[in-house]
């Protein structure tokens, strides 16, 4: 996770970083979903129905740099 932090940080491209910071953010979501399973947290479904809002994002940017072709 602190190599893609480091490697967003160097690289030049906004589709990469865009990349990049989508594998952070679904990193962190799976650290504190792990975190989860042992403490007792009230919100651990909202962040995973975050986590699949998220997706959205993603799949997005995916259209955006392919030229909208499936």
């Amino acid at each position: 996770m602190l190599s893609a932090i480091v490697l967003m940080l160097r690289v030049k491209d906004s589709g990469s970083r865009a990349v990049l910071s989508d594998m952070v953010f679904f990193g962190m979501l799976g650290f504190y979903i792990l975190w989860t399973l042992g403490h007792d947290t009230q919100i651990a479904y909202e962040i995973m129905f975050l986590g699949t809002l998220g997706c959205l994002s993603t799949v997005s940017l995916a259209r955006v740099l392919s030229n909208g072709r499936r």
